[in-house]
């Protein structure tokens, strides 16, 4: 999924040099944070994290008798957030992850936490039409053919299947975060979505730069203690919001972009054309 990539994206979309082993590390040496970020600890919570694992369930729809993919699910914390909100209702999650050491975490985590999952370190042995809603959260920006990632996507889930995807929007020259193989400015993300397999029923901005700006701060003022991020975290722990969501009313620069589609009914028969 993830590999040295040199070439020049089209249409100015950044393209970086990223191997495949540093853009996985991060879960050898960092453990399972993101289970640490949607936790109850007051600085090792992040309430952008928990803000869009909420985003993304919400946009999810999901309905009882449903079947749901989290792919690229990590170390399962979107899934447990998931299993947390939908306790009691009859909806069948999955997760997937290329990387050995996500799917250990998440195969270990999320039972402790009591959220059965099926925990899939492949979907080359899924069936086509599999799923009735795939979520694809800060995943895309890490492959080296997003194509070919909405395609695979395209066949396991089922005709009229939501899908929900998040990615970075592209703000910088070079990324913050090196593990980035593309970045993207919304109109570019747009092309990736073919209208013969793919309806587009939302293209959103969220996350607004400022929100974020304000909630890293260290004022000195305060003995460069992060006040804002203490509050914003206490906020999102106790009562499931971002404290920091007035910054919406005008903002002018966003750092995420979400989009919302369902397969064509269509592109499943035109899908197994091309692979007979």
């Amino acid at each position: 999924m993830v590999g040295d990539v040199r070439a020049s994206g089209a249409g100015g979309t950044l393209v970086r040099d990223v191997n495949a082993d540093e853009s996985f590390a991060k879960y050898a040496e960092r453990g399972a944070y993101h289970w640490r970020e949607i936790g109850r600890g007051l600085l090792a919570h992040n309430a952008f994290t928990a803000e869009r694992y909420r985003t993304v369930g919400d946009r999810g729809g999901l309905r009882d008798g449903q079947r749901v993919l989290d792919y690229g699910c990590g170390d399962g914390a979107m899934l447990g957030v998931l299993g947390r909100r939908l306790a009691g209702r009859s909806i069948e999650l999955h997760g997937f992850d290329p990387n050995t050491f996500a799917v250990e975490l998440a195969q270990k985590f999320l039972p402790e936490y009591g959220v059965p999952a099926t925990i899939h370190a492949s979907t080359s042995g899924l069936p086509a039409a599999f799923f009735d809603c795939v979520l694809c959260s800060e995943v895309i920006e890490h492959a080296s053919a997003p194509g070919d990632l909405l395609n695979e996507i395209a066949r396991i889930l089922k005709p009229t299947g939501r899908l929900v995807v998040t990615t970075p929007i592209r703000l910088t020259e070079t990324p913050d975060d090196p593990n980035h193989v593309y970045e993207w400015f919304p109109d570019e993300f747009a092309t990736l979505f073919d209208p013969g397999t793919w309806r587009v029923t939302a293209h959103e901005q969220i996350v607004p730069a400022a929100a974020v700006e304000a909630y890293f701060w260290r004022p000195p003022m305060f003995a460069r203690v992060p006040v804002f991020r203490l509050l914003c975290n206490l906020l999102s722990i106790y009562a499931g919001v971002n404290a920091l969501s007035w910054l919406r009313l005008r903002p002018r620069l966003f750092m995420m972009q979400i989009v919302v589609a369902e397969k064509i009914e269509l592109a499943t028969i035109e899908m197994d054309h091309r692979t007979s």
